[in-house]
């Protein structure tokens, strides 16, 4: 009988498919198998910074319009992101220009 998982391992298991499917996962083919180097999620008690940025990606991906722009969830400067919870609490403060600049690209 499988065993229950907790939440942080299910949470584990969903990031990491997040790593599979941005295509970050690197794969070593050996002779007769080949193997998917997994990243640890949680360094210490933060979140992989690679992960993140999948993640990131991801949400800014699949997030409309109506969401960016001033008073909403994501404000964009040239030079930072904060991303916002609906209260209008900073969540996540985003400094990568190459994310930035397609963030805005995509929302032009």
């Amino acid at each position: 009988m499988p065993e229950d998982k907790s939440a942080l391992e299910k949470l584990e298991d969903m990031l990491k498919m997040l790593w599979k499917k941005s295509g970050q996962a690197s794969v070593i083919a050996a002779r007769h198998t080949e193997f998917v180097v997994e990243p640890k999620v949680f360094l210490g008690n933060k979140l992989n910074p690679e992960i993140l940025k999948a993640l990131i990606m991801h949400y800014l991906a699949n997030t409309s319009k109506q969401d960016s722009g001033a008073g909403n969830n994501i404000e964009t400067t040239p030079d930072k992101m904060i991303i916002k919870s609906p209260k209008g609490k900073p969540l996540v403060i985003v400094r990568d220009k190459k994310i930035i600049k397609q963030f805005l690209a995509q929302s032009a």
